[in-house]
């Protein structure tokens, strides 16, 4: 049986749990520069992630799937609106916007090509949405550049 009453075992659990904890109050806030890019790596990657998206898209027109197409531009757009968002503060702000606007302008008429061609089994709506859909690309590839 054990008479021990474990101090010494306390003492170094507190000991290595205080350890983290002072580090982090001893370490300094983090610059302005450093949130800075932080906020340009969200607005870069949330591009990216609607050129990705996009690309889906314009696969799933090509194999003639207009209604997972039409979901991915759906997404897509998404994506566009939390880049505008999240881009605001970037350095070439004014043509991340321009090329951002254009590329869900393209997108929305995607969409709706896409659905067209899916109610109405309409070949030349499909055609139109994947020729909507290269526009966009071109323009988020625009706006990946100057991210």
């Amino acid at each position: 049986m054990r008479k021990s009453t474990g101090m010494i075992s306390t003492l170094v659990l507190g000991a290595a749990l205080s350890l983290p904890v002072t580090a982090a109050q001893a370490a300094p806030a983090a610059p302005a520069a450093a949130s800075v890019s932080a906020a340009a790596a969200s607005c870069h990657g949330l591009i990216t992630q609607a050129y990705s998206l996009n690309n889906k898209a314009i696969s799933a027109s090509r194999a003639g799937s207009y209604k997972t197409a039409a979901k991915r531009n759906h997404a897509t757009e998404g994506k566009i609106v939390n880049a505008l968002g999240a881009c605001r503060h970037a350095r070439h702000r004014s043509e991340i916007r321009r090329a951002l606007d254009a590329a869900r302008n393209d997108i929305q008429g995607a969409e709706h090509h896409n659905k067209k061609a899916y109610i109405e089994h309409d070949r030349r709506a499909g055609r139109a949405a994947l020729n909507d859909e290269y526009d966009a690309q071109r323009r988020l590839r625009d706006a990946a550049h100057y991210s």
